[in-house]
């Protein structure tokens, strides 16, 4: 079991690095700093120098098999899960009374996930205004069939007018955070049973 702790701890650690790597690599604390809302910057690497100490705690029970460092470690985990509560809950998307939900520049949108693109996007305003003239518009209004046509005709044209769209995985990255969350629950929950059977 205290093996088992060790690979969920591991497996946490290395999401949260990666999310710690990504957030620095898109101005991390300068951006949190510049928004009004933004989590400050001191609960992130809070979150990450206790898990790390714990971590090391943890290593250091399974080396030497002394019970306290087991306690020890369980005892960081718990402000370092509470703490990435806070972040999860300060980060994640809420809705925003209207005029406060307005974009501050250079941010990447909710959570760094990025401005809203795909099919959620607003359309170009001249996707479909360019290929129709007035008189072709007017034209096709003056009948049923026609206008019919003429819709059938645009839907069928817009496909060839896209770029062939790539595959984004932008979908999956909030599994990224929701697996370090259950994984570092689960490392909570085999270190404390690790540390009672310890006994």
């Amino acid at each position: 079991m205290a093996v088992a702790a060790l690979v969920s701890w591991l497996v946490a650690g290395v999401a949260g690095v990666y999310m710690f790597g990504t957030w620095l690599s898109h101005g991390g604390p300068s951006r949190q700093r510049a928004r009004s809302d933004g989590l400050p910057p001191a609960v992130i690497f809070i979150h990450l120098g206790v898990g790390a100490l714990g971590f090391a705690a943890w290593v250091s029970y399974l080396v030497t098999g002394w019970v306290w460092l087991a306690w020890t470690a369980v005892g960081l985990l718990m402000p370092g899960i509470g703490l990435g509560i806070c972040t999860v809950t300060l980060w994640a998307p809420y809705p925003t009374p209207p005029g406060r939900g307005a974009p501050v520049p250079g941010d990447a949108g909710p959570g760094g996930a990025g401005p809203v693109s795909g099919m959620l996007a607003a359309p170009a305003e001249n996707a479909i205004g360019d290929r129709v003239t007035d008189e072709a518009l007017a034209t096709a209004l003056s009948s049923e069939a026609l206008a019919g046509q003429l819709i059938n005709d645009m839907l069928a044209g817009l496909p060839g007018q896209q770029p062939p769209a790539r595959r984004s995985l932008r979908h999956l990255a909030p599994l990224i955070p929701a697996g370090h969350g259950l994984a570092a629950v689960a490392t909570f929950v085999l270190a404390v049973l690790s540390a009672v059977n310890a006994r």
